[in-house]
């Protein structure tokens, strides 16, 4: 009864608490984003003179950025050419990042073959090689088979080093598919093809969604290989053509934030189509029969 009694008079106590930490997280999260379109509803003079909330609001950002050149220094960005660049290499990543990811995943959580571990060990090794050390090597690489002016030039990285976490989610994934359900399939005649697209990957639509949403999320921001394996100014992705906005004195933020925020429509919209499966995804993987 006491014990009961202590629950009940600490409960609400603890709900407070939860409900500051909950909030208090939430705005830290949110007052980015909310400064960000402050800066973009504003004039550049007003960047600099103006705290939080602006006396005037203007939408005229926007309609330069849909123009491509600011009044403010003649700035001219791309948008709609550098956006479209984005989404080729970001689409074609992300397809052949996860067709691949699914046949090794699969391999390497339904079947057996001498050196199995040693080869999963190795490919998740890719995890731990930093972006920096590999610039050169692949430059020297694009130029030997010809693809330096070319958006393989950065699609062919980006789905090397996609891969191996790729693999790594839906390795775990696939191996809490209980084998039992695997052959039953091959007793009523499937074959490996059949058994993976119409048993294990309806299953695993989760992890799916929650591997599209963060190679997405990659191919979409990556900036430092594009920026030094891209050399043609047609073929530049969005985040180096922002990039460009920054002077060597000062920076128009209201141009930086107005370009940012178009920028992150695609990522919202990707991941209010696979919301559902993304925590899913992330957290089946860790859990064993």
């Amino acid at each position: 009864m006491r014990t009961s009694k202590r629950k009940n008079k600490s409960s609400p106590l603890l709900s407070i608490v939860e409900y500051i930490i909950m909030y208090g997280w939430l705005i830290l999260v949110l007052f980015p984003f909310a400064w960000m379109l402050s800066l973009a509803l504003r004039e550049t003079e007003a960047t600099y003179t103006e705290l939080f909330f602006p006396k005037q609001i203007t939408l005229e950002n926007f309609v330069y950025l849909f123009k491509g050149q600011f009044p403010y220094r003649n700035i001219q960005i791309n948008f709609f050419g550098t956006m479209f660049n984005s989404l080729i290499v970001t689409v074609v990543t992300v397809t052949l990042v996860i067709m691949i990811s699914i046949l090794a995943a699969y391999g390497f959580a339904k079947k057996r073959f001498i050196g199995k571990n040693v080869v999963f060990y190795m490919l998740l090794s890719g995890l731990m090689i930093p972006v920096q050390v590999i610039m050169l090597p692949l430059i020297m690489v694009n130029q030997v088979i010809h693809i330096q002016n070319s958006l393989f030039s950065v699609i062919l990285p980006y789905t090397a080093l996609g891969i191996p976490l790729s693999v790594f989610l839906l390795t775990g994934f696939f191996k809490n598919i209980p084998n039992d359900l695997i052959d039953a399939a091959i007793i009523d005649g499937c074959n490996d093809w059949q058994v993976l697209f119409k048993i294990v990957l309806p299953l695993s639509r989760p992890a799916l969604g929650a591997n599209i949403i963060l190679q997405f999320l990659y191919a979409w921001n990556e900036f430092a290989l594009a920026l030094a394996l891209l050399r043609d100014s047609k073929l530049f992705t969005l985040p180096i053509e922002i990039s460009k906005v920054q002077g060597q004195y000062m920076t128009p933020w209201n141009i930086v934030a107005v370009t940012v925020i178009c920028a992150m429509l695609p990522v919202l919209i990707v991941y209010m189509i696979f919301q559902r499966h993304f925590i899913a995804g992330l957290t089946a993987g860790a859990l064993k029969e």
